[in-house]
């Protein structure tokens, strides 16, 4: 059933405890860049047996990033954001929190250093709304 998915989206980290917990990434990128692409995966599989998939919030520092809200117990959710870490903090807080419906998990969480050229906004974070492959006959990685 889950034969196609990436071995990190096949375990959890569940969150039983408080309502907001956060991972906080140093990043070591070996250069300077201060942008990353950040992306975390969900998978739920009724881990649990209560066939009942949470639903929380996820969070980059205090600013809202998505709501993880499952259409079924087997549905594998990943939410990307590009995110530029101020030069004075050098740290990305990842933050699960607790809204209504059952335990806060994650399946995975990735963090890639990016060029400062790539991007060029204003913007402290952007959100992925949708990657097509216009053009191409292949797939591009």
């Amino acid at each position: 059933m889950y034969g196609r998915l990436r071995q990190s989206s096949k375990t959890l980290r569940v969150f039983p405890n408080g309502t907001r917990n956060c991972y906080t990434i140093r990043p070591t990128s070996g250069g300077n860049s201060s942008k990353y692409l950040i992306r975390a995966a969900f998978l739920y599989g009724n881990y649990d047996g209560q066939s009942q998939p949470p639903t929380f919030d996820l969070y980059i520092g205090v600013n809202y990033w998505a709501t993880i809200n499952f259409s079924s117990i087997d549905s594998y959710i990943h939410n990307e954001i590009i995110h530029v870490v101020p030069s004075a903090d050098h740290t990305i807080q990842v933050c699960l929190v607790k809204t209504s419906t059952g335990i806060p998990f994650i399946s995975s969480l990735e963090l890639r250093p990016l060029n400062d050229t790539m991007y060029q906004t204003d913007a402290t974070t952007l959100a992925l709304y949708k990657r097509l492959n216009i053009g191409s006959n292949a797939n591009i990685r």
